[in-house]
């Protein structure tokens, strides 16, 4: 610590005069120290941008169940000899 820190901090613990005015208001602030609380886990994603996410998901599996039903009936409905093996 050096010579100044060491005279601020001899400054701050001395005792301050207080003055009090006989007229007017009188104003008190209280300073609190600083009081840190552990570090909470924040999300990457809000829970919007997940339920989005989702819905694209799932309509792009409906989308998908879709094509793929449409498309098995044509496979489904030629005849057996008219492929090209």
């Amino acid at each position: 610590m050096s010579a100044v820190e060491a005279e601020v901090l001899r400054k701050v613990n001395e005792k301050i005069d207080l003055i009090e005015p006989t007229t007017g208001k009188l104003f008190f602030e209280h300073k609190s120290e600083l009081v840190f609380c552990r570090p909470h886990l924040m999300p990457l994603k809000t829970q919007a941008l997940e339920r989005l996410e989702e819905m694209h998901r799932e309509t792009a599996r409906q989308l998908q169940k879709k094509r793929s039903s449409q498309s098995n009936p044509r496979k489904n409905t030629e005849p057996a000899g008219s492929r090209n093996e």
